[in-house]
């Protein structure tokens, strides 16, 4: 099927997102009243645990897109959608260098704010 999330994307993307909540939930208890700011997120949380935070965000923005292109189109669009994934999971090593230079130029902006620049970029609107 053209266009629809190969089974094992679905899996990998499932279980990153298990990670985040469980994560976030520890990371949030010890920066409670902090702004979650990219700054915050470069300075504080652990290596391991901002590739499953940004792929968080990643993931609720890919949706989101697909929420507007199938209804704009008037029925299911994943073009959006897919280059969102093809960014971000490609060659998700060179892709988090770009985010993580994103973060550290624009520390005091938010997280999700900054990648949708980026994907927007990368994938128009």
């Amino acid at each position: 099927m053209s266009g629809v999330p190969h089974a094992n994307t679905i899996k990998k993307l499932a279980v990153a997102g298990a990670l985040v909540l469980g994560i976030n939930t520890a990371f949030a208890s010890d920066n409670a009243g902090s702004p979650m700011t990219a700054g915050l997120v470069m300075e504080k949380m652990p290596l391991r645990e901002r590739f499953s935070y940004v792929a968080g965000i990643v993931e609720g923005l890919a949706y989101a897109r697909f929420r507007k292109d199938t209804a704009a189109k008037g029925g299911n669009d994943t073009s959006g959608m897919n280059c969102i994934y093809g960014w971000f999971y490609t060659d998700n090593t060179a892709t988090m260098d770009t985010v993580e230079a994103a973060f550290r130029k624009y520390a005091d902006r938010y997280p999700a704010t900054l990648l949708a620049v980026l994907i927007k970029r990368k994938c128009g609107e």
